[in-house]
């Protein structure tokens, strides 16, 4: 039963005792009882004695009038309580709701998942819990001035900072602020994205200007008279010629990048025989890996001729994959395998090349992200291949894993089924 009742209950009682002193009606234990159980189990038609005073009954009549009454606005609130927790429970903002001193009402999971600490934290105060002292600030601003307090909060974190704006929205009650209500939006994601937006233009002003410049400088040079020293025009030629190959090869994979974000590139998957699709990255590569000594091997497992896929984009993966690991293998060469094991049917590409540092693992597949800036620029890379093959996949809903060790090599995992 609901406290409030209860204490209606309890006033009524004493008021009925009142009134039978003061008319001189006597009562028993009994009937006071089957009473109270009535009233409690919702019967407000009970009447406390079969034959009583006329007076008596129609206090009687009154109390039970208003405990109707009563009991109909406490469920109603119970209700509407429900249904602002369900609300609550349903919204991905986190929600915290503070009374006047400051303590804690009530506050929803996405709140929780946000702030670390708040946990089982109803019925304490804010200053106790959240240690961020712009949360107790901006609370504490919204109670004194009566307006609603807005700003943006960064809040530490191993895994990295997260981004949060915080609000505070003073709650009245007949024109006195009795509490407020802090809400939190993340907006990590938004600020990552933003990082991004400027890094990109950053590299591709810095990508695209770097072989301009040398292409210009060359021509230059070439105009100055350097064209008439055949073997110095020859070789400033080959370096026009090599600058220009880089900068059409970034256009090609910007646009293919940019394609592929907007959905232009549609996957048509079909069957399709692995062998012949290795094979036609080899037959693509071997002069370039033939030019460094290196060797390239399949090793398919037994039993697994075909796979699910677009054949062209998976061409463009594995394509993608074994030229990268050219480029940084001096010694041995670069296998591509397909295996199953652990309930895991992966398709793989693994070079005996200089390897990655743990610490650079998570970010590869960034657009114009390189573990060494310098060597891969004069190895010709863009810093897009890793970017494309990540959509790539993605777009095939398979799933993509980097395992390296420096001067151990590289193997890319591509995840193509996990079964039970």
């Amino acid at each position: 039963m609901n406290h409030e009742l209860l204490i209606i209950i309890i006033l009524s009682i004493a008021v009925i005792f009142l009134v039978a002193r003061l008319t001189g009606i006597s009562m028993s234990i009994k009937d006071i009882s089957y009473f109270l159980k009535e009233l409690s189990a919702g019967n407000f038609n009970a009447r406390l004695f079969s034959i009583g005073n006329p007076d008596l009954a129609g206090v009687v009549s009154d109390i039970a009038s208003i405990m109707e009454k009563t009991r109909s606005s406490l469920d109603f609130a119970e209700a509407e309580m429900r249904r602002m927790e369900a609300i609550l429970r349903g919204m991905s903002d986190g929600v915290l709701i503070a009374d006047g001193r400051g303590t804690i009402i009530l506050v929803n999971q996405a709140f929780r998942d946000l702030i670390s600490e708040a946990k089982d934290i109803e019925g304490k105060q804010i200053v106790e819990v959240l240690r961020n002292a712009q949360f107790v600030d901006g609370f504490r601003k919204a109670m004194d001035s009566g307006d609603i307090v807005s700003e943006e909060i960064t809040v530490s974190r191993p895994r990295g900072d997260m981004y949060l704006i915080a609000t505070a929205v003073p709650v009245y009650s007949r024109d006195i602020i009795n509490g407020a209500v802090l809400t939190l939006h993340d907006i990590t994601r938004l600020r990552q994205l933003e990082e991004m937006r400027k890094d990109f233009v950053a590299n591709v002003s810095h990508e695209i200007k770097t072989p301009i410049t040398a292409i210009k400088g060359f021509a230059e040079t070439l105009l100055d008279g350097a064209l008439e020293d055949k073997e110095n025009a020859a070789r400033f030629l080959g370096m026009i010629k090599g600058h220009s190959e880089r900068l059409n090869s970034l256009v090609d994979d910007l646009l293919t990048l940019s394609r592929i974000e907007l959905g232009d590139i549609s996957i048509k998957k079909a069957p399709v025989s692995l062998e012949q699709v290795v094979d036609t990255v080899f037959m693509t590569l071997k002069e370039k890996a033939d030019k460094k000594r290196l060797y390239l091997k399949k090793s398919i497992a037994a039993g697994i001729q075909e796979i699910h896929a677009d054949k062209d984009r998976l061409i463009q993966i594995i394509l993608n994959l074994v030229d990268n690991s050219i480029k940084f293998t001096e010694i041995g060469g670069v296998t591509v395998g397909m295996d199953y094991s652990g309930g895991v049917l992966a398709l793989y590409v693994q070079d005996t090349g200089v390897g990655i540092p743990g610490s650079h693992l998570h970010r590869l597949g960034e657009r114009f992200y390189r573990v060494d800036r310098t060597r891969s620029r004069e190895l010709g890379g863009t810093g897009l291949g890793l970017a494309i093959v990540k959509h790539l996949v993605n777009a095939h809903e398979w799933g993509m894993r980097i395992e390296s060790e420096p001067g151990r090599g590289t193997k890319v995992n591509i995840i193509i089924e996990r079964y039970l």
